[in-house]
């Protein structure tokens, strides 16, 4: 399939080209270990809530075979990253990469310093191949990198804001696929108008050590999408216990969230760091209030939701984002784009292709104006929620963006201690045989 990719020759903002590209259907195997680059911030930047900002970093080089993601809960005071750009055009994920930028989104007025940590990036090693080909893959082999960055640790507490200098170690981690939904409630009713960027209070989620986070892809709420979380207070580290107590939400139309209304939905994973304990505790069903939209009408409605987990395919393969319609893009607005329709099947979570596609901005999320639709039903894309970073205009046949896609294997809570019990025990062998860190 060949698609239209706009980007920026030079610098961003610079000058923008087109060029036809072709679309192979690849697939690829994941390695069970992820490393961390940490993005530093490379000049100081005066930021203003709810405006996107491109922010340079100092440049991270990335080996091919490599696919990138923020690690959420959001690690700046001023708000969190929404997606990375690499140096010149957007190359293959087989091709080695550099990131020389981020996009980042405040949540407060202020300044981002040179020398700050804007955010933490996931690296996940793959090998790709054609569809057909890549339940046959092995997985590839890995060295992890060494050593430490010095860095600020920007945080908020009481309406203060702290800088602390810190060596922060790269480290990388192994990943379980094993994981477990969170559901994110709002506990306060707020009116939003679109394009706002806001810190919506949540009922309380608890996570415990050695998990990571990533918001659950498909718009879960008629007026917006959850971009990131919030721990209140300094950030505390994977392998401690955290609280969240707030969501950044990006609203796509005016509208009112209510106390008790589902705003999103969050992928709470497992991965091995330090003394790994796994910590699945049981829990009742919960009551909440669905929103979405039908026709030309908001339809509030009360469900109760099982605690379910998952254990996720380490096989993936890509789906891109087309648009199928032309559009006006104005900064910082976000915007509801058609798409040429992709079809999930049933039992597929999704998962953005990180590093910013077109020249005007990023996807945000996917949606279809209807009832979101369940993992284990399944659905189709037909629209995503595009966040720009400057005006322009998205023309039809342009690439958006790519999601990628995982089958999971859903079960209650007791089958995912009993998943994770085996796993610990598989690691445990690893580390034994001295393999570790290489794949």
């Amino acid at each position: 399939m060949k698609v239209k990719m706009l980007y920026w020759v030079d610098e961003v903002g610079g000058r923008a080209e087109s060029m036809e590209i072709e679309l192979k259907p690849f697939g690829y195997r994941t390695a069970p270990i992820t490393q961390w680059e940490v993005l530093i911030a490379a000049e100081d930047v005066e930021v203003e809530k709810g405006k996107p900002v491109i922010v340079r970093v100092e440049p991270v080089f990335l080996p091919g075979n490599t696919l990138v993601g923020p690690l959420s809960i959001m690690r700046h005071a001023l708000g969190t990253l929404v997606d990375v750009v690499e140096c010149g055009v957007p190359g293959r994920v087989e091709d080695e990469k550099c990131i020389s930028r981020v996009l980042f989104l405040p949540v407060e007025d202020g300044v981002i310093k040179k020398g700050d940590m804007v955010g933490v990036l996931k690296v996940f090693y793959i090998k790709t191949g054609l569809l057909t080909r890549i339940l046959g893959l092995e997985p590839p082999k890995v060295e992890l990198k060494k050593g430490f960055h010095e860095a600020k640790i920007v945080w908020r507490d009481n309406g203060n804001i702290y800088r602390e200098p810190a060596k922060v170690t790269i480290l990388g981690y192994m990943r379980s696929h094993i994981g477990v939904w969170e559901l994110l409630v709002a506990d306060e009713t707020v009116r939003v108008k679109r394009g706002d960027v806001l810190r919506i209070r949540i009922k309380e989620v608890r996570l415990p050590p050695n998990t990571v986070v990533v918001p659950l892809p498909v718009m879960r709420n008629a007026f917006g999408t959850v971009l990131d979380v919030v721990q209140l207070g300094k950030p505390s580290r994977v392998e401690e216990e955290k609280t969240l107590h707030q969501a950044i939400f990006l609203a796509v139309e005016d509208g009112v969230i209510e106390e008790g209304d589902l705003i999103g939905v969050i992928n709470v994973y497992y991965v091995g760091l330090g003394d790994f304990k796994p910590l699945v505790q049981d829990k009742p069903p919960e009551k909440v209030r669905i929103v979405y939209r039908s026709g030309d009408g908001i339809v509030k409605r009360e469900v109760e939701v099982e605690p379910f987990g998952y254990r996720r395919s380490p096989v993936g393969k890509w789906e891109a984002l087309i648009a199928d319609e032309s559009k006006p893009v104005r900064y910082g607005e976000p915007v509801v784009v058609k798409v040429k329709r992709v079809r999930v099947p049933p039992k597929t979570i999704l998962y953005p292709l990180h590093i910013m596609r077109h020249a005007y901005g990023t996807v945000a999320d996917v949606f279809c104006d209807c009832k979101p639709w369940k993992v284990e039903e399944g659905g189709e894309i037909k629209k995503v929620v595009f966040l720009p970073v400057m005006d322009g205009e998205i023309k039809e046949g342009e690439l958006l963006g790519i999601i990628n896609l995982h089958d999971v294997e859903l079960s209650p809570l007791g089958r995912v201690r009993q998943w994770l019990d085996n796993w610990l025990t598989e690691m445990g062998r690893t580390f034994d045989e001295g393999d570790w860190p290489l794949w």
